[in-house]
């Protein structure tokens, strides 16, 4: 199920941008970085190209000594077994926090083969920009992505006259009594359930706050281990 995010726009317009750049999606663990990325590849693009360095460290090899935007395209088509084509293809890099030299290789592509439309995702991204010591800085655009507003939770919700509403509130005053109910009742839901989309899915489906519980603890889990980690 698609959750619709209004970032999803800002996707649309780094697209339809005349100065677009390589873009660097930025956000943390499970708000919904990887599905939103390979939904836009597949609603606006001929093709999708996914590559993940976390899950397929094959991938890291076709950067290690190599910068140049041409071999490395070449490089990931025969990896994929799949021509990967200039302004048709979405080219995905995700956790490519992972490798220093995909993250430098932003630069050549922006320099020198700007008709491949790349966007470069990963949890823990700000803690290798800070880390990184070449990172191509003005050559690519960035992007932030966040766990779903009360907006897009509504929106979640198929409640869109009631998410228009709100929108539409240009001043202080009371709301009628029946509005404000439902409003409190949604927003408590949106306490107890949280931003996470896999979270407001899984309510959406089952209405068991016991399988809600278990998704949060799941994703606290894995917050935890990246603190180890890192």
């Amino acid at each position: 199920m698609y959750l619709e995010r209004s970032v999803y726009k800002n996707l649309l317009e780094w697209k339809k941008s005349t100065r677009r750049k390589p873009l660097v999606f930025q956000g943390a663990r499970q708000v919904g970085k990887t599905f939103l990325l390979k939904y836009f590849g597949a609603q606006e693009f001929e093709d999708c190209a996914y590559f993940n360095f976390e899950r397929d460290p094959v991938i890291l090899k076709a950067f290690e000594a190599r910068l140049d935007p041409k071999e490395i395209i070449n490089m990931l088509s025969i990896l994929r077994e799949k021509p990967i084509k200039a302004k048709k293809t979405l080219i995905i890099f995700d956790e490519i926090q992972k490798s220093s030299e995909a993250l430098n290789a932003l630069k050549y592509f922006n320099e020198e083969a700007n008709e491949y439309f790349i966007i470069a995702a990963g949890s823990l991204l700000g803690v290798a920009l800070n880390n990184l010591k070449s990172f191509p800085v003005g050559k690519v655009n960035f992007l932030n992505i966040y766990p779903l507003s009360f907006s897009e939770f509504l929106n979640g919700l198929g409640l869109f006259e009631l998410n228009n509403y709100i929108k539409k509130i240009t001043s202080i005053t009371p709301l009628p009594e029946p509005l404000h109910e439902k409003l409190i009742e949604t927003l408590k839901l949106y306490y107890i359930t949280g931003g996470m989309p896999e979270v407001i899915a899984e309510y959406i489906k089952s209405r068991d706050f016991n399988l809600v519980r278990e998704i949060q603890y799941e994703i606290l889990s894995s917050y935890e281990n990246d603190f180890a980690k890192y």
